[in-house]
């Protein structure tokens, strides 16, 4: 079972992203929805330290427990388009929660005329070892002087 799998690796944070039909059989557990522009600025800095500080293990699926359309944008299915993009046109610390909102908005404006309805998830996975840390990606660049 995955969530024993990652119960057991020595990595602080995982986030697991599955682009495929039922995906959504690991978001089972609900998470807390945090939106950034709800925190005075100046709690920012300590609760990313807090969730740095704390055991993630969370996933963001394509959709729920339904099929998924495997064709989309070009030679990426929808999600897979909008996942990429939100990641390309980063350029600041990008929380997993921040990431599924961008993805999500994006799916559904694409696929509006999809064969099947599509709506990404993103939860904790139960019994996998979820404390309270949150994933974050951070650009390439964005440590370099002058950048």
């Amino acid at each position: 079972m995955i969530s024993d799998v990652l119960n057991t690796m020595p990595a602080k944070h995982v986030l697991t992203v599955a682009d495929s039909c039922y995906s959504g059989t690991m978001t089972r557990a609900s998470s807390p929805n945090f939106d950034r522009s709800s925190m005075p600025a100046d709690k920012w800095g300590t609760w990313v330290t807090a969730m740095v500080n704390g055991r993630s293990r969370t996933v963001l699926t394509s959709g729920g427990l339904q099929p998924v359309p495997d064709v989309g944008s070009g030679n990426h299915s929808y999600f897979a388009r909008a996942f990429l993009n939100v990641l390309q046109d980063n350029n600041r610390l990008l929380e997993a929660q921040r990431l599924y909102r961008e993805v999500a908005t994006s799916v559904a404006l694409t696929s509006v005329n999809a064969p099947v309805p599509q709506s990404p998830q993103y939860a904790a996975i139960r019994y996998a070892g979820h404390e309270s840390g949150e994933y974050f990606f951070l650009p390439k660049d964005a440590g370099r002087k002058g950048s």
